[in-house]
């Protein structure tokens, strides 16, 4: 009578560590789909939302006498002539903005605005890929999505800043296709569609695709799915955008 052996128990594999907010960050720009391992179990959302606010807030310090006050005081001058705002109204403005409570001002609506930017932008990808494709993902993982895949936008805002600091404006700022538009804040159409072709740029586009490869990777979903679904909510997004900044612009 012979006795068959009993297979060994299958040990399960060992957790894959999770990388630092430091490594992964590098990983985002040289290889973005592999840049998620671990955020299905630890939180890091944090660091590059920490890293964006920084970001932003010294570029907008840096450039509020430079850029932000010419652009802020043109503005009133033409509120003035319009009848919109009295000399004396425009006169306390400026020496408000110019001095250090316009400064603290500028920089707290960054400290503010971007991370309520990235909490809704991951109400996005959570509703597009956990609840229309129905792969559970957590709003949590949503958020990693949101704040990771914002980093490489870095580059853009330098661009951005670099424009600013030598056009002394945040006027007619492009980081996008939106630059082959003829330069005239005044024309609707012209801020829409510019709002419109920014959102087709390179930066754009490298910000959307590392996005849907970070969804697919902590959702499970098929990266054709996720990026079907988060492309169409992306481009609902901007034509939204576009139309609302261009019906409430300041005609010309």
């Amino acid at each position: 009578m012979s006795v068959t052996p009993e297979a060994p128990a299958t040990e399960p594999a060992p957790d894959v560590p999770v990388p630092s907010p430091f490594a992964r960050a590098v990983t985002l720009f040289v290889r973005p789909g592999a840049a998620w391992t671990g955020l299905d179990r630890r939180a890091q959302w944090w660091f590059p939302l920490l890293i964006m606010v920084l970001v932003a807030a010294i570029g907008t310090a840096a450039l509020h006498h430079r850029a932000l006050m010419p652009m802020l005081s043109d503005s009133w001058d033409q509120q003035v002539q319009a009848g919109r705002m009295t000399a004396t109204q425009a006169q306390k403005m400026e020496e408000f903005f110019a001095g250090p409570g316009g400064v603290a001002f500028s920089v707290g609506q960054q400290i503010v605005l971007l991370p309520i930017i990235t909490l809704l932008i991951a109400l996005v990808v959570w509703f597009g890929v956990g609840f229309v494709l129905g792969s559970g993902m957590r709003y949590r993982q949503a958020l990693e999505v949101a704040a990771w895949s914002n980093l490489v936008n870095v580059p853009g805002y330098l661009v951005a800043f670099t424009e600013a600091w030598f056009m002394q404006t945040f006027k007619g700022i492009h980081v996008g296709l939106g630059a082959l538009l003829p330069t005239d804040p005044g024309n609707k159409l012209l801020v829409g569609l510019g709002i419109f072709l920014d959102a087709l740029g390179p930066f754009s586009i490298w910000y959307l695709v590392v996005g849907i490869l970070g969804a697919a990777a902590l959702s499970g979903a098929p990266r054709k799915s996720v990026a079907w679904v988060l492309s169409s909510l992306y481009l609902i997004i901007v034509i939204v955008s576009a139309v609302l900044t261009a019906l409430f612009a300041p005609a010309g």
